[in-house]
């Protein structure tokens, strides 16, 4: 297989507020020989965040989070189901300047579920839509006791108003199941969890 070459003809910042969206120009190698010629994209970009899914071994249980979601909205209203803003999703968030995975995962469990979390678990990092986006998800999870997560949670100054989800094992995994989950982060750790871990943790 022959080497990849990439050539970057410009990046430009065309647009700069709470995320940025850059315009950049390549060139690439070809697999069957050559060069592309000039490709332009506008891509998003948001960084590095973590993603943790909490749960908790001795109760059998899965505490995720629902709130409101920006890019949930314009498709609620097409479907005439404004509760379809409103998503199930893992513990999330941006990694600060100058903070470690692990402490953004801290963090934000503490501040969307009121869970204080010491162990981590690490299970990958990934691009969750590379045609558009820049942004790296680091993945992680944390045995926890969900007899102490907080009811409601977030930040004011972020304008956060999450409740706290706490699921059974059997319940997430029927939910799972059935597709009744509509964010690929809840996906992919309800995954690691059902078909690894606790594959793992019963053999």
């Amino acid at each position: 297989m022959s080497s990849k070459n990439l050539t970057i003809q410009s990046i430009n910042t065309v647009f700069k507020n709470y995320f940025q969206l850059k315009n950049i120009k390549f060139t690439h190698s070809l697999y069957q020989g050559g060069q592309s010629s000039v490709v332009e994209r506008e891509v998003f970009c948001r960084g590095e965040a973590v993603v943790v899914l909490l749960y908790d071994l001795a109760n059998q249980k899965v505490v995720l989070v629902e709130q409101c979601r920006a890019g949930a909205i314009e498709n609620a209203i097409k479907k005439n189901d404004i509760n379809q803003a409103w998503l199930i999703e893992p513990v999330a968030g941006m990694i600060d300047l100058g903070e470690e995975p692990s402490q953004a995962c801290i963090r934000e469990a503490k501040e969307e579920t009121g869970a204080d979390i010491s162990e981590l678990e690490y299970i990958n990092q990934f691009y969750p839509s590379p045609g558009a986006c820049d942004e790296i998800l680091h993945l992680y999870a944390s045995n926890i006791d969900s007899n102490k997560v907080d009811c409601h949670a977030g930040l004011d100054v972020e304008n956060e108003d999450i409740r706290v989800l706490i699921l059974s094992f059997e319940e997430a995994k029927n939910r799972l199941l059935a597709g009744r989950f509509n964010v690929a982060t809840t996906y992919m750790a309800l995954q690691w969890l059902f078909f690894q871990k606790l594959a793992d943790h019963n053999n």
